[in-house]
């Protein structure tokens, strides 16, 4: 009962993080909403950590993961926050349903596993065609979208990297989901606030109900219970069915960004959107006849090799 539930959460948080970040954009600026979430998540799981006397941050054995897990934070948060700027909250999903053929590219630097098989390498092909047929989109788009599709592309690369990091080192080091959350936050702060007043600038903050609403679901359910919730359900579901949460959520936050913010589609993104789902799908093989295909491919290519 319970794994189901956290699943059906985690899915939910994923599907309503992108447009709780552009809603949050209602009186607060990008950076500003940003450094108050984290500010906020980790002043409350901090105290969670007090109250119930659970084991808080130990930099001297563990600063190297917290520092890996703060990447994802900061700066690739900051390219979220921006790129919500510019493209709709649906097309931000899609862009984060990218994250495993990104992780594909990144594992043999970072790891030294060779996770380029033919079918995934179709599959990033397949996934680039369909960013160009939403690129080429210039009447649902708003204007300097492909700036905000470029944000979120490089927020692909440090997420994932900052992912396979993390992964390296919690194959040394065993420590708990709450402390990696709160050592990745107070290891990104700095970095926040010091871009906030220096590089943005600090104005007077006026906080509208839609901003605080936004903020207040960041920095409480978004942070902090989906970053459990998704601990939990990997401990206790299979990497397959977890694997299927980026191909259920862009769909669910297109509907809810279609509703609820009154986003455009149109034909472009439509057919953009199912060629990056597709492309996921047959990313972790959930496509039959593209699998079958693949494996002849891989077939193919040892036979060359002993040739």
């Amino acid at each position: 009962m319970f794994p189901r539930l956290n699943y059906l959460l985690v899915i939910l948080i994923w599907a309503t993080t992108p447009l709780a970040i552009k809603l949050g954009g209602d009186s607060l600026a990008p950076m500003a909403g940003l450094t108050l979430r984290m500010a906020l998540a980790f002043a409350v799981g901090s105290l969670i950590c007090t109250v119930f006397g659970l084991a808080g941050l130990n930099i001297r054995s563990h600063w190297r993961l917290y520092l890996a897990a703060s990447i994802s934070l900061f700066p690739n948060m900051v390219l979220v926050y921006q790129a919500a700027e510019y493209i709709p909250s649906g097309l931000m999903a899609l862009m984060f349903g990218l994250n495993p053929l990104v992780t594909a590219v990144l594992a043999k630097p970072i790891l030294g596993e060779n996770l380029l098989r033919p079918r995934k390498v179709l599959a990033i092909v397949l996934a680039v065609m369909g960013l160009l047929c939403i690129l080429a989109d210039d009447v649902a788009l708003p204007p300097d979208a492909a700036l905000g599709i470029g944000l979120m592309l490089t927020s692909n690369l440090l997420f994932s990297g900052s992912a396979l990091w993390v992964k390296r080192l919690n194959a040394q080091l065993t420590v708990e989901p709450l402390e990696q959350a709160l050592g990745a936050m107070a290891f990104s702060l700095p970095g926040l606030v010091l871009t906030w007043v220096f590089v943005v600038g600090v104005e007077p903050l006026v906080i509208s109900p839609t901003s605080l609403a936004s903020l207040l679901y960041l920095a409480l359910v978004a942070s902090l219970v989906g970053f459990v919730a998704y601990y939990f359900i990997l401990k206790t579901m299979s990497v397959e069915v977890v694997s299927l949460i980026p191909f259920v959520s862009p769909i669910l936050a297109i509907v809810i960004g279609v509703l609820v913010a009154d986003e455009s589609l149109s034909a472009n993104i439509l057919v953009g959107a199912g060629l990056i789902l597709s492309s996921l799908l047959l990313h972790q093989g959930k496509l039959r006849l593209s699998r079958n295909t693949a494996s002849r491919a891989d077939e193919s290519v040892r036979q060359g090799g002993k040739a």
